[in-house]
């Protein structure tokens, strides 16, 4: 893949986007057009590389509460008929000092203004470790979680988190977080996640998780880093069947 990596988005609402996922999603970006702030760097980001690699955000620069609502309350009014509104944008949202009010904002104007949407949120997963950011994330509809993963090493390479951010952390905190999507990016390349040794340690945390569904994904666009490859459909859709064989849990492979 290519390192010419998309700009960092614009303002607070986008799209709405066609997501094979969620359908028409109304992204929610909670991070200003010059930061991308997250805990973790990854390799395949295709927001590029991480300017504040933090687990921790102060609110200087970022969009106040009642900035957010108004322009969610905009961007409902303005498309009509939405299947989604997402929390996602080029940080992680649950870093947001506010973030817990902000869903409940969020969640009281799809309410008024669109019933039939969902509000759900496309997370790292790297602070659902704090209970604080787990009882914001149980009033969302989807909980849709990454876990590229299933050893230290591997999660270290690929990842690049804050360092003394663990693997162990993160499998805890999703295992304590009930009705989840776990999302996992396969790529393959010098380094990868797709072989045989890691795709079995991904299989045994995801066990110890027990989401209620899995979705398995490639890269399909450019990357912070060169050297990463797709992931065949049919190698994921292999991949797909066999952890429904051990776990029993749906997984989907895109």
């Amino acid at each position: 893949m290519s390192s010419q990596t998309f700009p960092l988005r614009r303002g607070i609402v986008y799209g709405p986007v066609r997501s094979r996922r969620l359908g028409v999603s109304l992204g929610i970006n909670l991070f200003p057009s010059g930061h991308k702030i997250c805990p973790f760097d990854c390799v395949y980001c295709e927001y590029g590389k991480t300017t504040d690699l933090v687990t921790e955000a102060t609110r200087e620069g970022l969009p106040a509460v009642a900035e957010v609502l108004g322009a969610v309350e905009v961007g409902l009014a303005e498309y009509p008929q939405l299947d989604y509104v997402t929390f996602s944008g080029h940080g992680e949202p649950t870093l947001h000092p506010d973030f817990a009010q902000i869903v409940d904002g969020v969640l009281a104007l799809r309410d008024r203004l669109q019933p039939q949407a969902k509000v759900a949120v496309l997370s790292c997963s790297g602070v659902v470790n704090r209970s604080e950011v787990r009882a914001a994330l149980s009033h969302l509809d989807e909980r849709i979680m990454k876990l590229d993963a299933g050893d230290e090493a591997t999660f270290q390479a690929i990842n690049r988190p804050v360092p003394g951010l663990t693997l162990e952390s993160i499998v805890e905190g999703l295992a304590d977080l009930e009705d989840i999507v776990i999302q996992h990016l396969a790529f393959d390349g010098e380094l990868t996640n797709a072989s045989r040794a890691a795709q079995a340690e991904w299989i045994a945390a995801v066990a110890r998780i027990r989401p209620r569904e899995i979705q398995i994904y490639s890269v399909d666009r450019p990357t912070a880093e060169g050297g990463i490859l797709k992931v065949p459909l049919e190698t994921l859709a292999r991949l797909a069947y066999e952890v429904e064989a051990r776990t029993a849990i749906p997984t989907l492979a895109y």
